[in-house]
């Protein structure tokens, strides 16, 4: 009783609810016919067709147990109107009707299975479009804010499939004349039709490395690019994406950075050259240091001017119609010491210059010294 109540396994536990369905639509047909008046004619025959009928929506196996124990209660009952071949007739009729309701009922359940998987489908078919419309929003929102940027699909063969807005901006061709053609169609030579072939044919994703080159717009001007090839993911392994980036605004701003950094160069230089200018003027026009005070200030002022020039000596010469005279000097090794105020030679023994007077627009030799 135990393993009859409980089935081991949940289609014969499903098996039994519906045979004894069957059983109980019969049991209460028959206490109707009998507690209800019914006549035993053919509406006998009638509540127990629908208790068949009714009984087959779980199977063809209700429906026969539902038929057999409605022809053996018809004959339980003893009923002399009913023959031998009325009975066998019915039997005949419950078992069709068990079958056609069966078939019916077993087709509905498939379909009802079918609508069930094809709803299935159409939800990911829908979180698949919406899943699509979004990312067609995020990349036209990236296709706006990155004006220099532009991605387009291309076969393994290097026939364009997909073109999009950004690609069109950038190369100035829109989707219908470019689509289809092939990729040499935007490259400026054939080194670069070679180059980004190779990228199309490469095995593995680390030989698909960004590269420059030279592209080519639609009104033939020359775009100095860098672009990337990368394979997309199943089930649309055949395609490859390529990736552009415009490089003439970055190629400018460069140049414009580098002529800045020039720029700031040479005016920290020229500040410099200023300050170095402004403190040797205040060290040579110091009060302390008088030149009408006398030798020692004249030797010291020369010193000053020799460290704020670097220079090995420097000599102070006054030049004259007919001859030169060394005033002061400060750091020279002459070969000849004479006095202060003594007159100079006319020519140094070994052709040095002693003085260079520095400006460009006077400048003065003198061979002051010996």
């Amino acid at each position: 009783m135990a393993r009859w109540l409980w089935p081991p396994t949940a289609q014969e536990h499903q098996r039994r609810r519906a045979n004894l369905a069957a059983l109980l639509l019969v049991a209460v047909v028959t206490v109707a016919k009998d507690f209800g008046g019914l006549t035993d004619g053919s509406a006998t025959y009638m509540m127990y067709v629908l208790a068949i009928a009714i009984s087959a929506l779980g199977g063809f196996v209700p429906g026969c147990v539902a038929t057999l124990a409605a022809v053996l209660l018809l004959s339980a009952a003893g009923h002399a109107a009913i023959g031998f071949g009325s009975r066998i007739l019915f039997a005949l009729e419950g078992v069709g009707v068990s079958a056609l309701i069966a078939a019916i009922s077993r087709q509905v359940r498939s379909s009802e299975i079918q609508v069930a998987a094809l709803q299935a489908v159409n939800g990911e078919l829908r979180g698949q479009a919406r899943r699509g419309d979004l990312t067609l929003h995020a990349l036209q929102h990236l296709e706006d804010i990155s004006p220099d940027a532009a991605v387009f699909l291309v076969s393994a063969q290097g026939l364009i499939v997909e073109w999009s807005e950004s690609a069109a901006r950038m190369y100035g061709y829109t989707d219908k004349p470019i689509v289809g053609t092939s990729i040499a169609a935007i490259c400026s030579d054939v080194g670069t039709t070679t180059d980004i072939q190779a990228l199309l044919e490469a095995k593995s994703p680390a030989e698909r490395v960004r590269r420059s080159g030279l592209h080519c717009r639609s009104d033939g001007t020359r775009l100095p690019v860098e672009y990337e090839v990368r394979q997309c993911r199943p089930p649309f392994s055949e395609l490859l994406t390529v990736a552009v980036y415009d490089m003439s605004r970055r190629r400018e701003s460069d140049a414009f950075r580098d002529a800045a950094s020039r720029a700031q160069t040479a005016l920290q230089k020229a500040v410099d050259d200023a300050h170095g200018q402004l403190e040797v003027l205040q060290w040579l026009t110091d009060p302390a240091v008088n030149p009408a005070g006398g030798p020692a200030e004249v030797g010291e002022l020369l010193e000053r001017l020799r460290t704020s020039v670097r220079a090995d000596g420097v000599a102070l010469v006054q030049l004259g119609l007919a001859r030169s005279r060394l005033v002061a000097g400060v750091g020279l090794r002459p070969a000849h010491v004479g006095a202060p105020g003594a007159a100079a030679c006319s020519a140094a023994a070994d052709g040095r210059v002693a003085l260079v007077h520095n400006d460009a627009a006077r400048v003065v030799q003198v061979s002051a010294l010996t």
